[in-house]
C-alpha cells in the first residue's frame, strides 16, 4: 500500500495525529481523550480521508478535481455528522499552492473543519479504524505527524462487535483475524518508526488513565492536561465516545477494564479467537482462558469457517500465516450509498 504515498505529496508545517485500531477496540474513547487536550482538536470517523479521498479524485493539480473532492467530503460529513466546511475557502487556499496535493487537501479540510472560529492553525487528530496499513502513508504525507494504535483483547472486541454489528452470521469472529493482522503490522511499524508510532492497550489505559495520558503527551511532545481524564471534557467531532458502547448505557465516568467476554462468548468462540490470535495474543500480554476443546467444540469451530467470509479469512491465515485488515462490508461503498444513493441507482 506504500505505492499510494508516492502520489500523495507532503505537508511539512503541520503535526497531525492518526488514531488507529481494530473496530470496537477503544478508538473512539482514545480520540476523545486526545481531543480533550487544549492543544488538540479531534475528529472521530468523519472525514476518513485515507479511505474516502486519497487517490480517488485524480490529479490534485487539476482544480476541478480538488473541487469535487471537497464537495463530496462536505456532503458526507454534513449528512452523516452535521458538520460543515467552507468549500470555497478551502479551494482558494489550495489555489495558492504551487503544487496542490492530496496531503495539502487533507490538511486544509481538517484545519477548516476543526479550526473554525479558532483564528489559528490547529493540531488535529483523526480516528480511522481498521486501516493501520495506511499509517506509513500518513507518516509520509505529514513528516511531523504521528500515529497512536490501540489494542484491545480480541475476545472483548468480538463481543462488542457481536452485540452491535449488522453483519450476518459469525462475522464478529473476524475480530481475531483483524487483531492478528494489526499486531503483525504494528510490530513492524513500532520498530521502523519508534518515535512516530505508539501502541497502547485499552485495558491499560482504563486501569491507569493518567499514566497513559502522560505517556501519550510525552510521545506527542505535549504537556499533560488533567482534562484528558475528565469524562465530562472528553470530546471529538463525529462519534460520541460516551454512547458508543454495545451495552446499552452512556458512560458517565471513564470506561473500566472489566472483561466482557466470559459472559457473552461460548467456549468454542473463545477458543477460536485465542487460536487465531496467537502468538500475538500472549505477546501483547493477554491471558488465555485455558479452555481445551472437546470434539463438539472442534466441530463447532469447523462450522464457523464453513461460512464463506470466515472461510476466506481462515484460508488466508493458513496459507500465508497472516491476519487481515478491514470489514466484511466495504465501508467505502456502504457510506457512499447512504450519502449519494443517486450514484448507485440501478
Amino acid at each position: 500500500m506504500m505505492s499510494s504515498a508516492t502520489h500523495a505529496g507532503t505537508v511539512d508545517d503541520t503535526e497531525p495525529i492518526m488514531i488507529s485500531g481494530v473496530y470496537r477496540s477503544g478508538t473512539t474513547f482514545l480520540t476523545a481523550m486526545l481531543g480533550a487536550h487544549p492543544e488538540i482538536r479531534a475528529s472521530s470517523s468523519t472525514v476518513k480521508f485515507l479511505r474516502f479521498c486519497l487517490n480517488r479524485y485524480g490529479d490534485m493539480g487539476v482544480r476541478e478535481n480538488r473541487a469535487a473532492l471537497i464537495a463530496d467530503t462536505h456532503a458526507r460529513i454534513r449528512k452523516r455528522w452535521k458538520l460543515s466546511l467552507d468549500e470555497q475557502g478551502i479551494l482558494r487556499q489550495a489555489d495558492l499552492s504551487a503544487s496542490p496535493s492530496y496531503a495539502l487537501m487533507y490538511d486544509l479540510i481538517m484545519q477548516d473543519m476543526l479550526g473554525q472560529g479558532a483564528g489559528k492553525r490547529v493540531r488535529w487528530a483523526e480516528k480511522l479504524a481498521a486501516q493501520w496499513e495506511d499509517i506509513p502513508i500518513f507518516l509520509q504525507m505529514f513528516p511531523r505527524g504521528k500515529a497512536i494504535h490501540i489494542f484491545r483483547d480480541p475476545r472483548d472486541v468480538a463481543v462488542s462487535y457481536k452485540l452491535m454489528t449488522f453483519e450476518p452470521g459469525n462475522t464478529f469472529l473476524d475480530a481475531a483475524f483483524n487483531f492478528r493482522g494489526s499486531a503483525e503490522y504494528l510490530e513492524q511499524l513500532t520498530q521502523q518508526f519508534p518515535d512516530r508510532v505508539l501502541a497502547v492497550r485499552a485495558e491499560d489505559v482504563a486501569r491507569a488513565p493518567e499514566h497513559h495520558a502522560r505517556l501519550m503527551c510525552d510521545f506527542l511532545g505535549l504537556t499533560y492536561s488533567p482534562s484528558m481524564i475528565d469524562a465530562g471534557k472528553l470530546q471529538a467531532d463525529g462519534e460520541d465516545w460516551a454512547s458508543n458502547t454495545s451495552f446499552g448505557t452512556t458512560y458517565k465516568t471513564l470506561p473500566d477494564a472489566r472483561p466482557r467476554w466470559p459472559e457473552h462468548l461460548s467456549r468454542a468462540e473463545t477458543i477460536f479467537i485465542e487460536l487465531v490470535s496467537q502468538p500475538h495474543f500472549s505477546r501483547l500480554g493477554y491471558q488465555t482462558s485455558g479452555f481445551i476443546p472437546d470434539k463438539g467444540e472442534w466441530d463447532r469451530m469447523f462450522d464457523f469457517v464453513t461460512e464463506p467470509f470466515l472461510d476466506e479469512r481462515f484460508r488466508t491465515w493458513l496459507t500465508t500465516g497472516r491476519g487481515s485488515q478491514g470489514y466484511r462490508t466495504d465501508p467505502y461503498e456502504y457510506e457512499m450509498r447512504l450519502v449519494f444513493p443517486e450514484r448507485f441507482a440501478g
